[in-house]
């Protein structure tokens, strides 16, 4: 044997050897490259003086006879093999190759001799680890490059040869992974990747036949019922559980064979407990079905859980109704003897009593009153609790509404010297899904809110802001107290006042818990955005947008467009409007239209409408503040700065309503400032005038 191997190893003259060790160079790659049949020596030379002789089994004088026979045998093995030398300067190098590896990888046998392992085999990083680590066997799949180009894929198996003597040898044997090779490699992997995630879901999984024996099952199932999945091909539900509740597995393991569809199901199991089961066909590649799928769980726990909350729900239903029906009672009865205190008080208000029984009257008219409030509101949210608050959803302007809250608000504001601006920017042109009965009541209550708690010259804001594309927030702001963190939902409780039942303040404490109902009945939602203490807070009602209605254009001005006819501005004039929202264009280029004698230059960014009033020199530029590109306060002071626009008179069109804003545009140059929506007469007034001046 050791004969033998030393003769592969010296396929050429040890001189020779020598000097192709000298030689060894990186495999050059020849492109195109004929391929030629590897040589291979039929000569066997001296051995290797380094190893140690090794006795033959063999006669003594059969030894030649036998070496020669071990390496003809290893050069024309079918299989690919390559002798490689470990331990070498090099690392591990590549000796002898038999016929095989060379028509296989198409190099010559003087082109493998002597060259490194990694340098023919690719990412042979981990084999040469190995082989020099000098593991007993191992596997390596890689790609070996090609004698004409490019390179094959090989699976590499290593085992190292057990000789005497200082050289370290190992015999590598290649075998070319084909496509279906590939295939089947990959379909082993998957089916491992799947019985592990199988075997590791705290569910049993299983497949069963059409006669209802078990082809698969996970682990889960092994130990649960102390079976080995190697025993169930043979075993039924009725090996493992009751008749009874057998016969119910296989009747629906029926209906999904029949059916072809797969069912979710509640399935009896011992001792009271339930499955949850969900249960699929699988088909032959002719579509019928020949097994059926199940996924079951154990849902016991979860089923006594959830009849104890339906239990602990209906309860509360039933106790919640009766409070609810106690209390519409209670503010009918209420009202009978309420109506016999107000208006005889009210009565007594109209007699020439002294001051002092006049302040008596009157308290008792306020708090009669106040009750009478109460009791509505006790009424509205047993109602709302007991499912009979009608409400007609329909679609509403949004900010209609909010203004008439506002105007109702604003003697009490204007009383606690609370200011209260209007930014209705966002709202202009969207309509929601509200009763507006009910909407402008929820709105009256959030924004007397935030005047009632406000501090004496703190200021309400109100506001639109979309809340994705197809909802909207009507915002309320206030400067007031704030609210502690840990009081953010109480504020929604019926009688909740937070403390403010001490004080003078007026209230029931009912008025956020019924907004909040009359939302929700609405399909809205109501909250909190942000509150701090000592510095405000901020409320929002948030609704479904809607398709607008069928309005012109001027129906969203304030004002009747009958009030426009008649209306005009002067001679021919030129205006530019700078503005980016197309609805907001066409609202005033309709209003110009009623008025005639106006031509409107448009301009959708700030840029453009510099330069197209430094082009046409329009008598008036309107502009917008809020622009894609530049502010407003940017256009008006290029327009200022520039000598052929400087005397053109600019009047800002803004939702922006805070004075102090207004003060700001106006010390920087403009001519005028009117917010939105656009009152007609005040429009065309503000703009006749601007042109007088600078006719």
């Amino acid at each position: 044997m050791t004969r033998a191997v030393r003769g592969l190893l010296s396929t050429t003259h040890p001189e020779q050897e020598r000097q192709a060790r000298g030689r060894r160079r990186v495999l050059e790659f020849r492109q195109p490259h004929r391929y030629r049949e590897p040589h291979v020596s039929n000569r066997l030379p001296d051995p290797f003086a380094r190893l140690e002789e090794r006795p033959l089994s063999v006669p003594k004088g059969e030894a030649n006879g036998a070496t020669d026979l071990i390496a003809a045998t290893f050069r024309d093995a079918p299989v690919p093999a390559l002798l490689v030398e470990v331990g070498a300067p090099e690392g591990v190098v590549c000796r002898a190759p038999n016929r095989a590896f060379c028509r296989l990888v198409g190099f010559g046998e003087e082109e493998v001799w002597g060259q490194p392992l990694d340098e023919l085999i690719e990412d042979a990083s981990r084999l040469v680890t190995a082989l020099e680590g000098g593991s007993a066997e191992e596997r390596f799949e890689g790609h070996c490059r090609h004698g004409r180009g490019g390179r094959i894929r090989v699976v590499v198996e290593a085992a190292p040869l057990d000789l005497p003597g200082q050289e370290r040898l190992a015999i590598l044997q290649l075998h070319e992974m084909t496509e279906a090779e590939d295939a089947q490699r990959a379909l082993r992997e998957s089916e491992n990747r799947m019985q592990e995630v199988v075997d590791n879901v705290t569910a049993l999984i299983y497949i069963k036949r059409r006669d209802g024996r078990y082809l698969l099952i996970n682990r889960h199932f092994e130990e649960m019922f102390g079976v080995s999945r190697e025993d169930t091909p043979n075993c039924s539900d009725y090996d493992f559980f009751p008749p009874a509740i057998a016969a119910v597995y296989a009747a629906n393991d029926r209906r999904v064979l029949t059916t072809g569809k797969p069912m979710e199901c509640e399935e009896p199991w011992t001792h009271g407990r339930t499955w949850l089961s969900l249960k699929f066909p699988l088909f032959d590649d002719e579509g019928a079905p020949y097994a059926v799928g199940g996924i079951s769980t154990d849902i016991t726990d979860r089923s006594r859980a959830e009849a104890a909350i339906r239990h602990a729900k209906e309860e509360a239903e039933r106790g919640n109704r009766a409070k609810s029906e106690f209390l519409s009672r209670m503010s009918h009865e209420l009202r009978t003897p309420l109506n016999a205190i107000i208006g005889f008080g009210q009565l007594l208000e109209m007699e020439d009593l002294p001051p002092s029984a006049n302040e008596s009257v009157e308290r008792i008219v306020t708090a009669g009153r106040h009750l009478l409030t109460l009791i509505n509101e006790v009424l509205d949210i047993s109602r709302i609790e007991a499912g009979a608050q009608p409400t007609a959803v329909e679609p509403v302007h949004a900010c209609e509404p909010l203004a008439e809250a506002l105007d109702l608000i604003t003697p009490l504001a204007r009383e606690r010297k609370v200011s209260i601006v209007r930014d209705f920017h966002g709202g202009l042109f969207e309509f929601v899904l509200a009763d507006p009965h009910r909407l402008k009541q929820v709105l009256l209550n959030v924004v007397t809110n935030a005047v009632k708690y406000n501090r004496p010259g703190g200021t309400v804001r109100a506001a639109f802001v979309k809340s994705g594309d197809d909802r909207l927030r009507f915002v309320i702001m206030d400067t007031g107290l704030g609210i502690e963190p840990e009081n953010l939902e109480k504020v929604f409780l019926p009688f909740e006042r937070l403390g403010a039942d001490r004080t003078n303040r007026e209230g029931t404490g009912l008025g956020l818990a019924l907004s909040r109902g009359l939302v929700e009945a609405m399909g809205g939602t109501i909250g909190i955005e942000r509150s701090a203490p000592g510095e405000g807070t901020t409320f929002f009602v948030e609704l479904p947008l809607t398709e607008r209605r069928d309005l012109a254009a001027t129906d969203l001005l304030r004002g009747s467009s009958a009030d426009v006819e008649g209306l005009t501005i002067g001679g021919p004039v030129t205006v530019a409007y700078i503005e980016d929202n197309l609805s907001n264009l066409e609202l005033v280029e309709r209003l110009f239209e009623r008025v005639g004698n106006v031509t409107l230059i448009p301009a959708m960014q700030g840029q453009l409408g510099i330069e197209l009033a430094a082009r046409h020199r329009p008598h008036l530029v309107l502009l917008d503040l809020h622009l894609p590109d530049l502010d407003g306060d940017e256009v008006l002071r290029r327009l200022q700065g520039d000598e052929r626009t400087k005397h053109i008179p600019v009047i800002v069109l803004s939702a922006d309503a805070t004075s102090a804003r207004i003060d700001e545009l106006k010390e920087h140059g403009a001519a005028g400032y009117l917010t939105k929506p656009i009152d007609v007469h005040e429009f065309l007034a503000a703009v006749r005038q601007t042109l007088a001046r600078t006719a």
